[in-house]
């Protein structure tokens, strides 16, 4: 089996925690292969379960950074737009 950052893991398992799925050192580090080397890997319900969690994780965090975007894209045209007058 392939090497899984360990800083992936820890963030895997901060999350997975939060939302009351424990998992063994060793499911989550099969998991987490699946999820990075094995991404069509639909057979296993737990797995299944794995995957929506952490991809709705992710999913929330590029809101956040594109709404921060977005505000910071905004702020700079009213300070240039302000400046032009």
């Amino acid at each position: 089996m392939r090497v899984i950052n360990q800083s992936y893991l820890k963030q895997v398992y901060q999350i997975l925690t939060d939302s009351h799925i424990c998992l063994s050192n060793k499911r989550l580090r099969r998991m987490a292969y699946f999820d990075v080397y094995l991404q069509q890997y639909t057979q296993n319900l737990l797995y299944n379960k794995y995957k929506k969690i952490v991809t709705n994780d992710a999913s929330n965090n590029q809101t956040i950074v594109l709404i921060t975007a977005i505000a910071i894209i905004l702020t700079m045209v009213v300070i240039v737009y302000r400046l032009n007058i």
